[in-house]
């Protein structure tokens, strides 16, 4: 879905096999299905892509895509909100 929205933009897949589970270590992945945003700078986003948290993955993938990102009146930091409980089945 997102790939069709953001052409320039390159999406990986790496499922997860045995022969590549120390990739997935090495990485700190702590759930799947997640994401890393990376730019001409490195890794700058590691989010949970689940269905509970795909909407915010999308705002924080825009805003890095169009540079610009939208801070509440008042709001200096964090401008998008990540739900904080997490279930086992994420």
């Amino acid at each position: 879905r997102l790939a069709n929205t953001y052409k320039d933009v390159m999406f990986l897949e790496v499922p997860v096999t045995d022969q590549n589970a120390s990739l997935h270590q090495g990485l700190g992945v702590p759930s799947i299905p997640f994401g890393h945003i990376y730019n001409n700078y490195g890794l700058v986003e590691e989010l949970k892509i689940s269905k509970k948290y795909f909407g915010v993955f999308e705002k924080v993938l825009h805003s890095y895509v169009s540079g610009v990102c939208e801070l509440p009146d008042g709001e200096s930091e964090a401008p998008y909100v990540r739900p904080t409980s997490v279930s086992k089945d994420e």
